[in-house]
């Protein structure tokens, strides 16, 4: 079964430079993953348009169900994502009057807490209300720059800030949902077994001759622990759209990898 898409962007030179460490990727990937989806790739981009508009344009053209994008929403000059997606769809940006009030109502929730000094949108806030014409805005519960969703072909645009908590909770509460309401009806089963040794490449052929006999099955083997105590768990996943079938088609996979195991390197436990 052929299963539906995500593309995942992270906005942002400091990125690049390793001066600030991603944790979002890893964040979404997993609920996206979990939702039912197969998250096709995850990029970082620089803060230039000349670099990340042909990266929006190609992903847009391979139709994912969803393209995340995070960073890059806020008031600054190099806060580019915005006008990536627009030149990316072809569509003009415009302020939106949805996501100017809730930058009104962010700014009144900082200056009640002191941590600015007014509550005017002057212009440099006004960008973060400036977006592809058509968008679709979302207030940000923990600090200023709203998310926004765009629809384009078969695909739903989320676009966020890069503050984790921010991205965190406006994933939470606006694009969890969605994922969910678009997730596939399908099945996933997995089973993990642990393999004696320390080395991948005893087992890799015998992994690839097991994906060609089952061929619903992905298979993967990865080392767990410190390297002193390190111990090899080979992954079987499968999905479908019977539970049933699904089930049956890892245990059939598991049986053979166990006998495999058993003969060329001793045994192993689930």
């Amino acid at each position: 079964m052929k299963r539906q898409t995500a593309i995942i962007f992270c906005m942002g030179r400091e990125l690049l430079e390793g001066t600030v460490l991603d944790r979002n990727a890893n964040f979404m990937a997993s609920h996206v993953t979990e939702a039912g989806f197969r998250v096709r790739t995850i990029q970082v981009l620089d803060d230039t348009l000349e670099e990340a508009v042909p990266v929006f344009e190609h992903a847009l053209s391979l139709q994912p169900r969803f393209l995340l994008v995070t960073g890059g929403m806020g008031p600054g000059h190099d806060d580019i994502t915005r006008e990536c997606l627009a030149r990316a769809v072809g569509v003009p940006m415009a302020v939106d009057e949805t996501a100017k009030q809730h930058l009104q109502s962010a700014y009144r929730r900082l200056v009640a807490h002191g941590d600015a000094r007014h509550h005017e949108i002057n212009e440099a806030r006004l960008t973060m209300a400036t977006v592809p014409e058509g968008s679709e805005s979302f207030e940000n519960p923990v600090g200023t720059a709203p998310a926004i969703r765009f629809d384009t072909g078969n695909t739903i645009v989320f676009l966020m800030p890069g503050q984790p908590e921010e991205l965190r909770r406006i994933f939470q509460e606006y694009v969890e949902p969605v994922l969910k309401s678009e997730a596939p009806a399908a099945f996933r089963a997995i089973e993990k077994l642990e393999c004696p040794g320390r080395d991948e490449s005893t087992i890799s052929r015998m992994l690839h001759d097991l994906s060609r006999r089952h061929h619903s099955i992905h298979a993967r083997a990865r080392l767990h622990g410190t390297a002193a105590e390190a111990r090899m768990v080979i992954t079987l996943s499968a999905e479908g759209a019977d539970e049933d079938e699904t089930k049956a088609q890892l245990d059939a996979a598991a049986k053979d990898l166990r006998a495999r195991l058993g003969l060329e390197v001793g045994g192993m436990t689930d």
